[in-house]
């Protein structure tokens, strides 16, 4: 069953995310307002944890991003190309592209297809907190 819902949800993902033109963009800072944690604008519990072992360790704060990837409403943010930086990360992840396949960690397909159809699925609110800081 898994095996089917992977290319359903990735096609999705990438639909929601309107991948064109995807290549070379810029991240820019959207400079959101900080909003209290509640459950209306924490991560899912799962989505979190698929961000934070595959993600944080590039994107919270790292001199190579402008824009840490921390929060909902950063992933709710419009990029200034058409897309949220959540629909330009899901259909990165759906085109094999984040993590790059150099990155020492790499999701696995369940962790992929997950965070495509969260990204499809409009980026709910959850329970969880912002990402955590990588040690420097």
């Amino acid at each position: 069953m898994r095996t089917f819902l992977l290319p359903l949800a990735m096609a999705a993902g990438v639909a929601a995310a309107g991948c064109v033109g995807m290549e070379g963009g810029t991240l820019g800072d959207p400079s959101p307002t900080p909003t209290p944690l509640t459950e209306e604008t924490g991560f899912p519990c799962d989505v979190r944890a698929v961000l934070e072992t595959n993600c944080a360790p590039c994107h919270e704060g790292n001199i190579y991003y402008t824009t840490p990837l921390t929060t909902r409403a950063i992933w709710l943010s419009p990029r200034g190309d058409g897309m949220s930086f959540g629909q330009y990360a899901a259909a990165q992840v759906a085109a094999g592209k984040m993590p790059p396949p150099a990155a020492e960690t790499q999701p696995s397909s369940d962790d992929r297809a997950l965070l495509i159809a969260w990204v499809a699925a409009g980026m709910p609110a959850g329970a969880c907190e912002p990402l955590t800081p990588p040690p420097r």
